[in-house]
């Protein structure tokens, strides 16, 4: 039997459960992971507090997050990665696998990729929503070289990926965090601006933007808007409201690929992209991970250590 994190009722982290369940068996195209790290995201905690509208949902009982890294353990028929080598057993793996806050997660293997060996799995396993994500964002509104633009929310996973790659791409990236994140985000290249109330304020002798990307909320995008960015250069991930009410553009999934996802860990390995850890807790603390994560917390990651 594997051991899950998961919930029989919807609520807050103290509905979060150690369980043992089956262990996974692979089917075509896929494998059994042992789950070294699986990362936490804002989008578990939403959709355990309240199913997402515009987002079809498992029904209960549900097992948390879907960020993975581990070693294989099991390969079904037919499981070839993205470049066409055959997936083996022990191959030290990272992507996306549904229920991966457990001992063993079954996933498909068009979204894994086998990991460099310089790269840690707390990282690897904390990597795929975030950078996927991140250039999701990029995609729709394409940084210029020279051009400033603005991250809302620079100091999480999303926005963290997504300030570095714009400042690789020869951006001039202005990223709103908390004050105590400021000298953090400057050894990134990132000129922090304190989020809260006077926002645009504080953004005005930044302006004008040519892109806004928001990674935590709308404030940053009604600065942009207010600021004169044009809204189809205004990227939102967390209010989607804003797509049909005030013109911007939402983002899509067609870069959520292995690929892609490849290319982010060998910029990972490269030394060329940072994401830190911010806490790591063995899955039994599943609790405790999801209270920090929807709390106040350091720049990077929160990622479950089941392993341990």
């Amino acid at each position: 039997m594997a051991k899950a994190a998961r919930y029989h009722v919807n609520g807050g982290p103290e509905v979060l459960q150690v369980e043992e369940v089956p262990d996974p068996q692979p089917g075509p195209g896929e494998v059994v992971i042992e789950v070294a790290a699986a990362g936490i995201n804002p989008f578990d905690a939403k959709a355990r507090t309240l199913t997402p509208a515009h987002v079809p949902m498992a029904p209960l009982p549900r097992t948390v997050a879907s960020d993975v890294a581990g070693t294989v353990v099991s390969v079904g028929e037919l499981a070839t990665y993205w470049d066409g080598t055959p997936v083996r057993e022990l191959d030290e793996v990272a992507g996306s696998a549904e229920g991966s806050a457990a001992t063993c997660a079954r996933a498909s293997v068009s979204q894994l990729v086998r990991v460099p060996g310089t790269v840690p799995a707390e990282i690897a396993g904390g990597l795929w929503t975030a950078g996927l994500t991140a250039l999701a964002l990029l995609k729709e509104a394409p940084p210029e070289a020279g051009g400033r633009v603005l991250v809302g929310g620079a100091s999480g996973a999303v926005g963290l990926v997504l300030a570095q790659l714009a400042v690789r791409r020869g951006a001039r990236v202005v990223g709103t965090a908390s004050t105590r994140n400021f000298r953090f985000l400057r050894s990134l290249g990132v000129e922090p601006v304190e989020y809260g109330a006077g926002l645009a304020e504080r953004l005005r002798p930044f302006a004008p933007f040519s892109a806004v990307y928001d990674a935590q909320g709308k404030d940053a995008i009604l600065a942009g808007l207010e600021l004169g960015t044009a809204p189809d250069r205004i990227v939102e991930i967390a209010y989607h409201e804003g797509v049909e009410e005030l013109g911007i553009r939402g983002t899509g999934r067609g870069d959520r690929t292995a690929e892609n996802f490849a290319g982010l860990l060998d910029l990972i390995a490269n030394g060329a992209l940072v994401l830190p850890v911010a806490a790591s807790f063995p899955l039994e603390q599943v609790q405790e991970a999801f209270r920090l994560l929807e709390g106040s917390h350091p720049p990077g990651k929160i990622v479950l250590l089941p392993r341990s």
